[in-house]
């Protein structure tokens, strides 16, 4: 429906049956409508399905195929690997036939695979019993431009998503089985001619962000890999006085969240503002990996400083002792920027940690832990707009039913094409607001600021 359309109808909306507070949010839909919020791309991921290859169909194979699917669904489906060391999670592995609705084999590629589909209704069971988070298949896409450097010859290339490339298949292999939708650039003609492997080498923000807008995602990553060793890092043409403005724009204020992490103390995200007052200080934003004992983050520990200056050449000599390989990192998303390395002595291991601090990263912002917020579950009351038809009613009460934070929501009042719906929640309100912000379906009707209106008012955009 146009805009037009629009204020046709919430005319005759409010000249209608619409009483009160009705008539009052009608016209913050029009303004809604007409600069809407933006939303993130999404996919729905199949939370519940996993695929472990086998080297035979045995009984012996399936047992332990059976047991590693099931580990991997409790990861896809918490965001997070801590969820296997969960007592309740232990148990479960014991019998995970207990869990499972059905299974079948897959050939691909010369490859045999076990395919277990285990029981929604089950699992969420135990992650509530277990007061485990709980992260929908609804996920943001994110784009990753990642920059390589060959060792021996110094050759940078672009990973992009056709040209093999043993690292792009790790990023995506471990990116299936954490559920994360993960693309790389196409590098045709269009990318050629708006970005370059020097923009992305230097993770210049501001060039990584207009080359994703064609791919219509709000995550971007910028990332490369080189051999972790004294000089290999070396200036890029331009560098220096693209520093300089990200120096000046962070001084005048900016929003920019630098990363500072602990991997092995802390693989839960963490947030701060930015404010004038804190940009002398060091402080933890984004926590974004779980590391093994050998692995290590450095992060950015000042907000003021730009990604990468000229003094951080000297601490390459130091780096060079935490692994074999360095990958540093930029993440753009959710109006927040932050900057990292990883350590590793390998480049698959580096794409495994990436994928992993990542993902929980991004559950640590959707996941939810069901009756969290309250003893009991939250029941709220929402109102939604544009539900005219038969159609539009089955498929907004289908949308409800099937958001993860929603445990049931049921049409207690229709007028005009307003309908008003009774949702209980699994965890806040909030939550609901976060998850419904993934999807164009379902808008929070805001002010003309901008601003998400108190009530829980939305409009129907499909």
């Amino acid at each position: 429906m146009n805009v037009i359309g629009v204020i046709k109808q919430l005319i005759s909306l409010r000249k209608g049956s619409v009483r009160g507070c009705l008539g009052f949010w009608a016209t913050s839909i029009v303004l809604s409508a007409l600069v809407s919020g933006h939303v993130e791309a999404t996919q729905v991921i199949q939370t519940n399905i996993a695929a472990i290859a086998v080297d035979d169909q045995s009984q012996r194979s399936q047992d332990s195929a059976l047991k590693s699917a099931f580990k991997q669904v409790m990861i896809k489906i918490t965001g997070n690997k801590d969820a296997l060391q969960n007592p309740g999670v232990k148990a479960a592995l014991r019998t995970p036939q207990a869990y499972l609705r059905s299974y079948r084999f897959d050939f691909q590629e010369g490859e045999t695979l076990y395919v277990a589909e285990f029981d929604k209704i089950k699992l969420n069971e135990l992650l509530q019993r277990e007061g485990l988070p709980l992260w929908g298949e609804r996920r943001p896409e994110t784009l990753l431009w990642m920059a390589t450097e060959d060792s021996e010859s110094g050759e940078r290339q672009l990973l992009d998503e056709t040209t093999p490339s043993v690292m792009r298949e790790h990023l995506s292999a471990k990116a299936k089985e954490r559920g994360l939708p993960l693309s790389f650039p196409l590098m045709d003609l269009t990318d050629r001619t708006t970005i370059s492997i020097y923009d992305v080498w230097g993770r210049f923000v501001q060039s990584l962000t207009q080359a994703s807008h064609r791919y219509s995602v709000d995550n971007v990553i910028g990332a490369r890999v080189y051999k972790n060793e004294p000089g290999t890092v070396s200036e890029v043409p331009g560098e220096t006085a693209r520093l300089e403005q990200l120096q000046l724009d962070a001084t005048r204020g900016d929003s920019q969240d630098l990363a500072t992490a602990d991997l092995n103390d802390n693989p839960v995200a963490h947030e701060s503002d930015y404010t004038a007052e804190s940009a002398e200080q060091p402080y933890n934003t984004n926590a974004m990996s779980e590391a093994g004992d050998d692995d290590s983050v450095e992060g950015v520990t000042n907000v003021s400083m730009p990604p990468f200056t000229m003094d951080e050449f000297t601490t390459y000599a130091q780096r060079a002792e935490q692994g074999d390989y360095a990958l540093d990192w930029v993440f753009v998303g959710g109006g927040k920027v932050s900057y990292g390395s990883i350590f590793a002595d390998d480049p698959a291991t580096l794409a495994s940690l990436l994928v992993d601090a990542y993902s929980n990263y991004l559950s640590a912002q959707y996941a939810i832990i069901p009756g969290a917020s309250d003893a009991e579950k939250v029941t709220i009351t929402v109102s939604i707009a544009n539900v005219n038809s038969v159609t539009s009613y089955a498929n907004a009460t289908a949308y409800l039913n099937s958001l993860s934070v929603v445990d049931s929501a049921a049409l207690i009042q229709q007028e005009g094409s307003v309908a008003i719906y009774t949702i209980t929640l699994l965890g806040s309100a909030q939550d609901l607001i976060n998850t419904v912000r993934l999807e164009n379906k379902l808008r929070p009707v805001t002010d003309v600021y901008g601003q998400v209106v108190e009530s829980y008012t939305f409009y129907w955009g499909n």
